[in-house]
């Protein structure tokens, strides 16, 4: 039976975090192949609202005052180190010491065969720096496009979820990045039941492209007056952001600080959004930021929900030509909060139209059979499996 250990200060049960997500789904997926898997992390959360699988997590950890915390989930043996604040950079030293001491008591008890994790933080570091003196082989789940300066010289292996992150690296920084896809559990995500009624819009973000959908909204209510929205307010806050939302090369001059959208409506973060998936017709991506892959985008086609995306790196083959792909204004990308021109908008307007009268059965069929959870798992198998041949637990350098 191979053992992988995940380690990262990133905690696997975070609800806002893609990353988190898909290598809690990925290494799930690995035990139900005989995989034994342990992991070794903090309560570091991408934002506060990631921590709703914990509950009131400041108050588990208040009431109890364990350093370290032990559980069994969906197959996977979690340890969790006790830390007082929920973002990376608040880690203090004797936090990270603690990981760290936490982590080698781990390697010694477990013995894995493979430790796999992201981050490219010092104590993540000193702990792959620590798994390769063992012997042991170590890999790097890369899903964004802001690592090329970092030299991975602690890994035996990278992998990422798309095509178009390991092509930019490749390309920009020689490196050799192995796309495995991107992991589904379809009974988290696809909708029994559906009765479409919205265009959705899911992280109302800066970088997520809330300044096209409010753009796109605020025209809709001439050219399609009958149609509504909803905004998933997951990372941001519609009603706080527009208002800041400015006019191209106007920062001062800001059209929403007092407008209404009443075709607008919002719901707040969720732990299922199978509701929301039930509920929508159209699925908006507008980002504006390099997006690896981009998860909702293909967990709409999994609801046969067709998408009007950005050509944002890995959001196009995330969505399988099931909707309508058009480029973000580049004044828009290099500033989250410059509102598209009336021009501008209008590429989006009639995508948006095409979208909700075009049948993708065909497109949608297509994109779920390459992207089923037992593909994504055969490829990441694939790529463990040279690790794997002379089994780090038995070389006599590894020390017990």
């Amino acid at each position: 039976m191979p053992k992988v250990l995940w380690m990262s200060p990133y905690s696997l049960h975070d609800t806002s975090s893609g990353a988190s997500i898909e290598a809690k789904q990925m290494l799930e997926s690995l035990v139900k192949h005989g995989y034994e898997v342990w992991s070794c992390a903090t309560f570091v959360f991408d934002t506060p609202a990631g921590t709703s699988a914990f509950g009131d997590l400041d108050k588990t950890l208040e009431t109890n005052k364990n350093r370290v915390f032990v559980m069994d989930d969906k197959g996977i043996h979690y340890i969790y180190v006790r830390n007082k604040h929920r973002d990376e950079m608040s880690l203090s030293m004797a936090e990270s010491q603690l990981l760290y001491e936490t982590y080698l008591d781990v390697l010694d008890e477990f013995k894995p065969d493979i430790v796999f994790g992201y981050c490219p933080g010092m104590v993540s570091i000193a702990c792959f720096s620590e798994a390769q003196r063992r012997g042991i082989k170590t890999v790097y789940f890369l899903v964004n496009g802001n690592h090329g300066h970092f030299a991975f010289n602690y890994y035996d292996l990278v992998i990422t979820d798309s095509r178009a992150t390991s092509q930019l690296y490749a390309a920009r920084d020689n490196i050799n990045v192995v796309p495995i896809g991107c992991p589904f559990d379809l009974s988290r995500i696809v909708a029994k039941e559906r009765d479409p009624k919205y265009v959705t819009f899911i992280n109302p973000s800066g970088a997520k492209g809330v300044s096209i959908f409010a753009k796109l909204a605020k025209a809709c209510e001439k050219e399609m007056p009958d149609l509504r929205f909803l905004v998933v307010n997951s990372r941001g806050n519609f009603s706080q952001i527009a208002p800041l939302l400015h006019e191209q090369g106007k920062p001062d001059v800001h059209p929403y600080a007092n407008c209404a959208f009443p075709n607008v409506d919002m719901t707040g973060i969720q732990n299922d959004m199978r509701p929301v998936f039930a509920i929508t017709k159209a699925l908006l991506v507008p980002s504006l930021w390099y997006e690896s892959w981009g998860r909702v985008s293909t967990e709409a086609v999994f609801n046969n929900i067709p998408v009007l995306c950005s050509n944002s790196s890995g959001i196009p083959e995330a969505m399988g030509g099931s909707g309508v792909i058009i480029e973000a204004p580049k004044h828009c990308q290099e500033d989250f909060f410059s509102l598209p021109t009336d021009e501008e908008i209008k590429p989006w307007v009639e995508g948006l139209k095409t979208v909700l009268s075009t049948d993708y059965s065909e497109q949608f069929a297509k994109t779920q059979q390459q992207h089923t959870m037992e593909n994504c798992t055969r490829r990441v198998m694939e790529a463990f499996a040279p690790l794997l041949l002379p089994h780090a637990t038995n070389r006599p350098h590894y020390y017990r």
